[in-house]
């Protein structure tokens, strides 16, 4: 069985070629980031236990205090987390036989979706890896400049933005030779 892959408001001979998301290594450096953060309340509460004992014990401490503000520290650092996981996940760019759709997802519940209208329009497309991670992990940014002055297409950590480029420069071909011939 052949997967369906026109959505509602697309056109009847509208399909999806690919569909792009910024490159696993981006959010596993951040995972790492959050983790750093994680331990941080680790190191922090026996170094204030001390701190209270070496006083002679002045301030009486409730003994889940720490556990308390550990907890509270973990339960943030996990809403950091899945948020930074629903603006990977949901970032995406579609490339169709027609159009690019660019949907930039902004926290929870608001996202900025921005289409190119016709693959004719298409002036240039930039790709660029820089860095020695984008080279080793293949991941860099793709812009798509349009003939409007309005907007660029950029999407930043991309995996494999050579590969997308052909992509839509292969569609606009196919564009460009569909419209040539009727």
């Amino acid at each position: 069985m052949k997967k369906d892959t026109r959505l509602k408001d697309f056109k009847p001979d509208e399909h999806i070629i690919t569909v792009a998301r910024k490159h696993w290594f981006i959010f596993l450096v951040e995972i790492i980031g959050l983790l750093m953060l994680f331990i941080i309340p680790f190191f922090f509460i026996p170094f204030i236990a001390i701190f209270i004992a070496a006083g002679g014990g002045a301030v009486a401490v409730p003994p889940g205090l720490g556990f308390f503000f550990a907890s509270l520290w973990a339960l943030i650092l996990w809403q950091m987390l899945f948020a930074r996981w629903t603006n990977m996940y949901y970032d995406v760019w579609i490339v169709t036989n027609w159009r690019i759709i660019d949907i930039d997802q902004k926290g929870f519940f608001r996202r900025n979706v921005a289409t190119l209208l016709n693959l004719d329009h298409i002036e240039d497309i930039t790709t660029e890896v820089g860095g020695l991670f984008g080279t080793l992990f293949n991941y860099g940014s793709v812009q798509v400049q349009t003939a409007a002055a309005s907007r660029e297409f950029v999407m930043d950590n991309i995996n494999s933005p050579r590969k997308v480029e052909q992509i839509i420069r292969k569609a606009q071909e196919e564009r460009l030779n569909l419209r040539g011939d009727q």
